[in-house]
């Protein structure tokens, strides 16, 4: 006797691989997961200032592109000045085997940065955001973990942006200064 199967038979995989993939959707909607979106912003226009590599200020473009903020070049049209004071790259040496070759790297990125508004005033003090990762080195795949850490410094990079943005969120927006005319109760 031949066994027959229709198109809509469901096997115990597929039953079992969607009740699984619709648990984990669950999960992840329970714990407040959510895709990232926008970041609402009070600033529309910022200029970017300081000693900053071409990747990260490409990355920061990108980012407030993404966030409809417009980059500007000059002070009056800014909302915003963020200047990056420094960032570093490094590799330290983080352990050794037993015939003393490197076994294990740690990769550093720091950026310190402050913001301020058109008229100078502080927004965000000198603070800096400081990332390591730790990666295993093999001394017989050297391009390999020549590549591995680039993509390290990327993915590092990005984070930097990212938690930038959040702390541009935080920030209040100050009201606008007022004239000492529009300041005072009209008379009647």
């Amino acid at each position: 006797m031949k066994k027959t199967t229709t198109i809509y038979s469901i096997g115990r995989r597929q039953l079992l691989g969607g009740g699984l993939s619709i648990l984990a959707i669950s999960a992840l909607s329970a714990c407040g997961w959510r895709l990232r979106g926008k970041i609402d912003l009070p600033y529309k226009n910022i200029l970017i200032s300081g000693n900053l590599t071409q990747e990260l200020r490409d990355d920061l473009d990108m980012m407030f592109r993404v966030n409809d903020i417009q980059i500007v070049q000059n002070v009056q049209k800014a909302e915003l000045v963020l200047e990056i004071i420094s960032e570093q790259n490094a590799r330290q040496v983080l352990s050794y085997n037993g015939a003393g070759q490197i076994t294990a790297y740690r990769i550093i990125s720091r950026v310190v940065f402050r913001a301020f508004d058109p008229n100078g005033i502080e927004l965000i003090p000198e603070a800096d955001i400081y990332l390591t990762r730790d990666i295993d080195f093999n001394q017989s795949n050297i391009q390999a973990f020549d590549q591995q850490v680039a993509d390290f410094v990327k993915t590092m990079r990005m984070d930097i942006v990212s938690q930038l943005m959040r702390r541009f969120a935080s920030i209040k927006k100050l009201p606008t200064q007022q004239t000492p005319s529009e300041s005072q109760p009209k008379s009647r």
